[in-house]
């Protein structure tokens, strides 16, 4: 966050093309060029501490979008050490701030997978309806989710730290969205698949887009340019805007998830 506001204090963030790092592209972040943020967590405790001690910097800006993750506590996040009580504190802090159209709630991933020489099939789902009932209770209808993608890199990790994952064939997937559905149903909460084309529309089932131009057209209040991003992988439903992160030096996550497809960490 240091690094951020720094960026904006100076008006402007050159950025690295991560598959070519020869180009490089400058990016303004002067308040008349940013429609508005889009801020990714799964701990916004040291985001809303700087905005608590700099206000002004954030909202000379018309507009903050979080996208913000909370799965069930998980031997595979093992850096992930704050509670769910604190980031419901969070969200329930972020939303009385911004109001809850600023916020899009991702369950993200659904993995499954198994422990050493144990044959049972675990998950991260046994917090799902207590997580969903708290997130209800807070005024939110969405949900973004996706199944964990198996990436090389990701299959490599989890079997160094002694997991195997595993991809479930799409009837299993029917199987176990049934059932979240349904708890989904009772708390009145819709769920939106991210990047799972194959998963459209299956009972009920959205295509989620986390960079919304419609929702954040709604959040400013005001029309804005919409261009669908196709430099995406296969059934993202975002549209266009400038990534300014990165995955690694300033930008590596501390979290150290064990399922990441973007974290180039092995141990």
């Amino acid at each position: 966050m240091d690094w951020v506001i720094e960026r904006i204090q100076t008006g402007y963030v050159d950025v690295v093309n991560p598959f070519n790092r020869t180009q490089v592209s400058r990016v303004s972040l002067k308040n008349e060029d940013v429609k508005c943020w889009v801020w990714w967590s799964k701990n916004f405790k040291n985001w809303i501490e700087k905005y608590k001690n700099q206000p002004q910097i954030f909202k000379s800006y018309k507009g903050h979008y979080f996208q913000f993750t909370i799965n069930s506590p998980s031997e595979l996040e093992q850096n992930l050490n704050i509670s769910l009580e604190e980031r419901f504190y969070q969200l329930d802090w972020l939303i009385h701030e911004f109001g809850s159209n600023a916020i899009s709630f991702r369950f993200d991933p659904i993995i499954l997978y198994k422990k050493g020489d144990d044959r049972r099939i675990r998950s991260n789902l046994d917090k799902f309806e207590y997580i969903i009932e708290n997130i209800s209770s807070l005024g939110l209808k969405d949900m973004i989710f996706s199944f964990a993608t198996i990436y090389a890199k990701v299959n490599n990790r989890m079997q160094k730290r002694g997991y195997i994952p595993i991809d479930p064939h799409l009837n299993k997937k029917r199987e176990i969205l049934k059932k979240l559905l349904g708890i989904c149903k009772k708390y009145e909460i819709e769920m939106e698949a991210c990047c799972q084309p194959d998963l459209i529309d299956i009972m009920g089932i959205k295509q989620a887009r986390c960079i919304d131009a419609n929702k954040i057209e709604r959040l400013l209040g005001e029309k804005i340019q919409k261009i669908k991003d196709t430099g995406q992988r296969k059934g993202c439903g975002c549209f266009k805007s400038k990534d300014i992160g990165g995955y690694s030096g300033i930008f590596r996550c501390r979290h150290n998830c064990s399922y990441c497809y973007a974290s180039p960490a092995m141990k």
